[in-house]
């Protein structure tokens, strides 16, 4: 009983050991992929609502062993909200200060990423895997609109929509923190489809143009902001990647030389015995 113990002991530890060979076959050296996908932003205007728009981007990820990258991300983020679109039974005092603003911004960021499990491209037993990352980002503005008034500005002219475009600098640069939480499946080869959610932290409370130590006053009414702290937004994306892949296996034969005119070896190897003009007329 011993024996058959230890036999099938010795049986199981060679078949793990040729199956981590076999998995080691495979080495992930980096991946860059495409996304797009819907994103919001939450701060002071329009509080209650939530404006989808459209973002995309790409990125590209140094992947440092089985679990863990570097991920360095750009996307195109638009953010948007309008007072005007609250309805007056849910916040009539939000809808009477009828601000709004519309900002394309880019984002660019350095995350790490974690593998929740072991992803090999082109094994069934491991072609999925959630995932998480973190890191910082910088957000800076590309298209700027707003009409809330810019510094040393009292009142903007407000027709009877109040919604009157003032001049205005561009928002800030902004420095972001953010979060990802997404999900990988190996369909095809070396490519991939993910869905992503990230959410991300902000330094500013001026990414809508309105803080919360502002006040605006179109005329006898003054209106502040919603004391709501510093500004967020959150994008949930879909997209497509492709795994750069390093496969092992045995070292190839070395290629025969080819021969060539200056090769006295191959005009030797080349060449039967020699014959004279007249040797070729002799007969066998």
């Amino acid at each position: 009983m011993r024996k058959q113990f230890i036999y099938l002991f010795f049986l199981l530890f060679i078949t793990v050991r040729l199956h981590a060979q076999h998995l080691q076959l495979i080495e992930n050296k980096g991946e860059f992929g495409a996304f797009v996908g819907q994103a919001s932003y939450n701060g002071d205007i329009a509080p209650n609502l939530q404006f989808l728009t459209t973002n995309f981007g790409g990125f590209y990820k140094k992947q440092l062993n089985d679990y863990v990258g570097l991920r360095l991300n750009y996307e195109i983020v638009p953010l948007e909200a309008f007072d005007s679109q609250t309805s007056s039974t849910l916040n009539a005092y939000v809808n009477e200060r009828r601000l709004f603003f519309k900002t394309t911004y880019q984002d660019i960021s350095l995350m790490t990423e974690l593998y929740f499990l072991k992803f090999i491209n082109g094994n069934k037993n491991y072609r999925f895997s959630p995932y998480l990352g973190f890191g910082v980002g910088y957000l800076s503005p590309l298209k700027d609109t707003s009409n809330y008034p810019t510094a040393g500005q009292s009142t903007i002219a407000a027709p009877s929509l109040g919604l009157s475009i003032g001049t205005r600098t561009m928002a800030p640069n902004v420095i972001t923190l953010p979060i990802n939480l997404g999900f990988k499946y190996n369909f095809l080869g070396s490519f991939n489809f993910f869905g992503e959610f990230t959410y991300r932290f902000t330094n500013s409370d001026l990414v809508d143009h309105f803080g919360d130590n502002n006040i605006y006053k179109p005329g006898l009414i003054a209106y502040q902001a919603s004391a709501s702290g510093r500004d967020q937004f959150f994008s949930a994306k879909l997209g497509l990647s492709y795994n750069l892949l390093r496969i092992y296996g045995p070292d190839p034969k070395p290629k025969a030389k080819r021969d060539n005119l200056f090769s006295k070896q191959s005009k030797s190897s080349n060449k039967g015995p020699k014959k004279s003009l007249f040797g070729f007329f002799k007969r066998k």
